[in-house]
């Protein structure tokens, strides 16, 4: 009589079994999606951290250089024979801040190029560098880099900011180093 009576109940366990995997299956299934999801947000969040390290490095070697300040130049020319002072548009950190930043972020595994000083746009560049290129206690470098943070396909109108891919956001990552002078 025992035979028989484990042999319904085995049968019992082996559907209740295939059940649970299909169940388990399903939601595997739901939750993968989400869970890459996930992952990728991490993975672009830690690029963004790890390209702002990049930038206060590439500060910090900038505020070293121009708190030298080379032997004889001043903050608005430069001194040879880096450059020919007698140039109007001499100024010593195009000269010697501007290729030591874009140089370090190139070695670093990132665009040089792509480096804003100060501001966005040149005419803030050049009235940030003015006022900056006045303080004779510090000087202080601000690096602005633009990094496309994936937002979804219907943040971004059509005809706004053509050189950012459809469902990317620009967003400008910044840096800032301020040194005593005088090195």
């Amino acid at each position: 009589m025992k035979a028989l009576t484990n042999r319904p109940h085995r049968h019992c366990r082996r559907i209740a079994r295939r059940s649970e995997q299909g169940q388990s299956f399903l939601e595997f299934a739901l939750v993968v999606p989400f869970l890459f999801l996930m992952l990728i947000g991490v993975a672009f969040i830690s690029q963004g951290f790890n390209l702002q390290m990049a930038l206060y490095g590439a500060a910090y070697e900038g505020a070293r250089v121009w708190a030298k300040n080379p032997a004889g130049g001043d903050n608005n020319h430069c001194t040879p024979p880096a450059c020919n002072p007698n140039d109007g548009n001499s100024i010593n950190f195009e000269k010697y801040v501007i290729p030591v930043v874009r140089q370090y972020l190139t070695n670093n595994g990132y665009d040089g190029a792509k480096v804003f000083f100060f501001a966005d746009n040149l005419r803030g560049y050049r009235n940030a560098l003015d006022v900056v290129s006045n303080n004779t206690q510090t000087v202080s470098v601000t690096l602005l880099y633009p990094y496309d943070l994936p937002v979804g396909a219907l943040v971004r109108e059509d005809g706004k900011n053509n050189d950012t891919p459809f469902g990317f956001q620009r967003v400008l990552i910044s840096a800032t180093c301020v040194m005593k002078r005088g090195g």
